[in-house]
C-alpha cells in the first residue's frame, strides 16, 4: 500500500458553455486524471455542482479521492470577498479572448484558496499538501514515467516547513505594467508544494494582499502574475526551481529534496 504523507488538491468546474478545444475534452481530462489517482496518492478536489454525480461515483469507487466542496463558479470565496472590485476591473490586454475570462482568471485565482480550505478539512490527517492543476497531464511528454512522480513526492518523509513553486523566469519581475498586461511565467502555476503552516501564510498573504492589488492595477490578472507581484512588493519567498510547462513542472530537484526529506 502506497505510504501517503502528502494530501494533492485540485478542482474542475464548468467555466464555458462548451469545450473550448476537443482535444481537452472532459472525458479526456477525465481520464488521464483517473490514471493519477490509480497511483492511490490522497486527492482533494473541488467541483462546479455540473460533475457532482460524476464525482460522487468517482469518490465511491476511490478511497483515496475526497470531494471537498461543490462551489458554483459565481460563488468562489475569491469572487465573493472581492465582487465590487472584480467586476470594476479591466483583464489584461495580452490575453486569450476566448479562454482568459473573468470567471477563468478568478478560477486560478482560487487555488491557494482551495488549498487552505483542504488544509483545514485535511480528510487524509496530512502535514503537507500539494497544488496540481487538473489538466495538467496535458502537458506531460512521457505521461507513464512521470505520473510516478506523484508517487515520489506523496511518499517521501519531509522535514519543516517550506514552500516551493517551480518557474520559467529565473528574474523577478517588478515592472506593473507587464504583470497587469502580460502573463509573467516567474512560476509556473499548476503545481506547488509546501507544509500546512507556509501554505496557510501564503494563502494569509495573497487575501490580505489581492484587494490592494485589484485596487492599485484596476486589473483582473492570472494567479502568476498576482504571485509575482507578492514576490517583487510583499516580500513573497517562496523556494523557486526552474522547470518548463512540461514534465519537468513536478520533478523537483534530488539537491532540493535532500534539504526538505528526512535522511
Amino acid at each position: 500500500m502506497l505510504t501517503n504523507n502528502v494530501t494533492f488538491v485540485t478542482c474542475y468546474f464548468k467555466i464555458y458553455d462548451e469545450d473550448i478545444s476537443l482535444s481537452r475534452s472532459f472525458e479526456k481530462r477525465l481520464e488521464l486524471f483517473l490514471k493519477i489517482a490509480d497511483t492511490g496518492i490522497n486527492i482533494c478536489i473541488f467541483i462546479s455542482p455540473d460533475y457532482r454525480e460524476i464525482f460522487l461515483e468517482i469518490a465511491e469507487k476511490y478511497k483515496n479521492i475526497q470531494i471537498v466542496n461543490i462551489y458554483d463558479k459565481n460563488n468562489l470565496k475569491f469572487s465573493k470577498k472581492y465582487f465590487p472590485e472584480i467586476e470594476s476591473c479591466l483583464l489584461p490586454e495580452n490575453r486569450s479572448h476566448i479562454k482568459d475570462t473573468k470567471d477563468y482568471i478568478t478560477l486560478m485565482n482560487s487555488k491557494i484558496d482551495f488549498v487552505n480550505e483542504a488544509i483545514h478539512l485535511n480528510p487524509f490527517n496530512n502535514e503537507y499538501f500539494c497544488w496540481f492543476d487538473f489538466a495538467l497531464p496535458y502537458i506531460f511528454k512521457d505521461f507513464d514515467k512521470t505520473i510516478i512522480l506523484f508517487k515520489k513526492i506523496a511518499q517521501q518523509s519531509y522535514s519543516g516547513s517550506f514552500l516551493i513553486i517551480p518557474g520559467c523566469w529565473n528574474f523577478k519581475m517588478n515592472d506593473i505594467n507587464y504583470i497587469k498586461n502580460k502573463v509573467c511565467w516567474r512560476f509556473c502555476g499548476g503545481f506547488f508544494i509546501g507544509d500546512k503552516n507556509s501554505l496557510s501564510d501564503f494563502y494569509k498573504l495573497s487575501i490580505n494582499n489581492f484587494g490592494e492589488f485589484l485596487n492599485q492595477t484596476k486589473t483582473l490578472v492570472w494567479e502568476v502574475n498576482f504571485w509575482t507581484w507578492l514576490e517583487s512588493y510583499k516580500s513573497f519567498n517562496p523556494i523557486w526551481y526552474p522547470a518548463e510547462h512540461n514534465d519537468s513542472i513536478i520533478n523537483i530537484p534530488e539537491d532540493l529534496y535532500n534539504k526538505i526529506t528526512l535522511t
